[in-house]
């Protein structure tokens, strides 16, 4: 009988500790001032600099995690998040033991560790590979941290051009901002103004700026002080699967090879992208109305499969590749 209840017991903290693990997301919405951004979108910055942006590219990494009263929950190095203003970002850091977030602390730009890494080591989908526009300065100087370009002055006819990077110039900053519970995850929800990535420039001079010390040193302390504030917008549409949409996956688990069925009713579905359990993106994969998809996942490991319409997840499936 004693033998029973304490196996009793062992089972039931061990269901209260897999309760309390959650998936944890960050999202990020991009904006212009006070409006959603939009590349070509006419806007000023703090001089009265009428601007717009053509591009903007940035890397966000070194996450630590604030929950639960102040504890921190440092991420492995390899989570990466590559910014791009088409999408705003919605990125899962991972599946953890967390109850309440009450913050977060990042880096623009890439860590030490991976700054100086030839990029044709990394995958097609890892945030590192080779990107167009490009990313990468050279193994001496490392990843551009932030490109951003447009054009500025009063007809919006003078180009500008700042690229910063440099090991010396990885910033920190911290955010308290307490994450939103909902549909079983924890979102982190912080808003971007590329105006003030601007902040003190006179971009309507023109300036061209690739290196470390200019106004390409500006953006980056600009984007430590000035571009992030606390965002309330969880992405709409982030349900369960099940609540969502209508979808089987088999086998699960499975060795290697996964088929999804989404059915008729799914059409809308636009892309799906394959995160192992660390955030990293495994498969991302455009599927276009296609109701049917294999799947071939080599490595064991449990992985999450999030499913896009015109990039707003619409639902998450956990699946184990044994």
């Amino acid at each position: 009988m004693r033998q029973k209840f304490t196996t009793l017991i062992v089972i039931l903290l061990f269901a209260l500790n897999s309760s309390a693990q959650k998936d944890v997301f960050l999202t990020i919405t991009h904006k212009l001032g006070s409006n959603n951004f939009n590349f070509n979108q006419a806007a000023t910055n703090d001089l009265g600099n009428n601007l717009n942006v053509s591009r903007i590219d940035y890397y966000m990494s070194k996450f630590v995690i604030i929950h639960d009263g102040g504890q921190l929950l440092s991420l492995p190095d390899s989570i990466i998040i590559l910014a791009k203003g088409w999408n705003n970002v919605v990125k899962k850091l991972g599946n953890f033991n967390v109850t309440n977030v009450e913050g977060i602390t990042f880096s623009i730009g890439v860590p030490l560790s991976y700054n100086h890494t030839d990029p044709t080591l990394y995958g097609p989908l890892n945030p590192l590979s080779p990107q167009s526009p490009s990313m990468q300065w050279g193994w001496t100087a490392g990843y551009r941290f932030v490109a951003i370009e447009g054009m500025a002055g009063p007809s919006l006819s003078t180009g500008y051009q700042m690229h910063g990077l440099g090991d010396t110039n990885y910033f920190s900053q911290t955010k308290m901002t307490n994450g939103t519970n909902a549909n079983g995850n924890i979102y982190i929800n912080l808003n971007a103004d590329y105006t003030l990535a601007l902040k003190g420039i006179n971009v309507a001079s023109g300036p061209i700026d690739h290196g470390v010390d200019a106004t390409d040193l500006t953006v980056l302390q600009n984007f430590k002080n000035y571009v992030f504030s606390v965002g309330t917008v969880i992405p709409t549409g982030i349900k369960s699967v099940n609540e969502e949409i209508e979808v089987s996956i088999y086998p699960n688990p499975s060795t290697q090879k996964i088929n999804i069925d989404l059915g008729n009713k799914n059409v809308e579905l636009s892309d799906i992208i394959v995160i192992d359990i660390l955030g990293r993106e495994i498969i991302n994969r455009t599927i276009g109305g296609n109701s049917n998809i294999d799947l071939q996942i080599a490595r064991p490991g449990i992985y999450t499969i999030l499913f896009l319409e015109m990039g707003t997840l619409k639902g998450t499936r956990k699946i184990i590749i044994q």
